[in-house]
């Protein structure tokens, strides 16, 4: 490995992959800051419906067995 153009293309090689990966740690965090803000909005708008509601809470009690 102490060929100058050997390592002058292993240092290619992983700058390209850093380079990749960084790529792709950008596309996921902003998918996970947009379904954070989806989350975000939907827990809102559960809440909302649960407030406005005038049904009585859900029975969590499990049925009988037979």
């Amino acid at each position: 490995m102490s060929d100058p153009t050997a390592i002058e293309e292993h240092l290619a090689h992983n700058t390209a992959a850093i380079d990749d990966i960084s790529e792709q740690m950008t596309r996921q965090w902003a998918a996970i800051r947009r379904l954070e803000a989806q989350v975000d909005r939907l827990a809102g708008l559960i809440h909302a419906m649960e407030r406005d509601s005038d049904a009585p809470p859900p029975d969590d009690t499990p049925p009988p067995h037979y």
